[in-house]
């Protein structure tokens, strides 16, 4: 198994939403065509940067997970089946409906777990970050969420012309923006 930490998924990300600016700006306001460039597109485009696979479409109601090694001994070759989930990822266009996506991230065993969404106004991240905080708090029944399965919040917001990424990880004294 490979272990993705949020750095190194921070730094693949930014590889490639940055080489597709223009193509996510076009779809920005566009909740359908966004989505669906971010799931047949842009979240694909993230595996070969971190050396796993990608089943990007819907995988026990995830929107993506990434994994290293499919279990063809109980299932066909063709299917996908992991036999572990490396990362579990949601993406959600609406900041509104993101509690929903976060409590249901906390019902999958990975190394790593994102949330990819958006907001404009610090507040409103801030307030976000408190309401997932709490939701870690009351789902971390073996207390390793800020130490061995790692909790990651993206939130994109577009001020001008261009995609802003805000990065943030579960600490043990809750979210804290991922830096460099």
């Amino acid at each position: 198994m490979i272990r993705i930490t949020p750095h190194q998924f921070k730094e693949a990300f930014l590889q490639v939403v940055s080489t597709m600016q223009t193509d996510l700006i076009g779809r920005w306001d566009n909740s359908k065509e966004y989505t669906s460039f971010m799931r047949q597109t842009i979240l694909p485009a993230i595996a070969p940067r971190l050396c796993v696979q990608v089943y990007s479409h819907d995988y026990y109601t995830l929107d993506c997970i990434y994994f290293t090694k499919r279990d063809t001994v109980h299932f066909r070759s063709e299917d996908t089946y992991a036999t572990h989930i490396s990362i579990a990822l949601e993406h959600e266009n609406d900041i509104k409906d993101t509690a929903i996506e976060m409590n249901k991230l906390q019902l999958f065993n990975a190394p790593l777990k994102v949330l990819i969404t958006y907001c404009e106004r610090d507040s409103e991240r801030d307030s976000y970050l408190k309401r997932y905080n709490n939701i870690l708090c009351s789902a971390d029944v073996f207390g390793d969420f800020a130490t061995l399965r790692r909790q990651m919040v993206i939130f994109g917001s577009k001020p001008c012309s261009t995609i802003n990424w805000h990065f943030y990880i579960y600490e043990p004294c809750g979210f804290q923006e991922l830096r460099a």
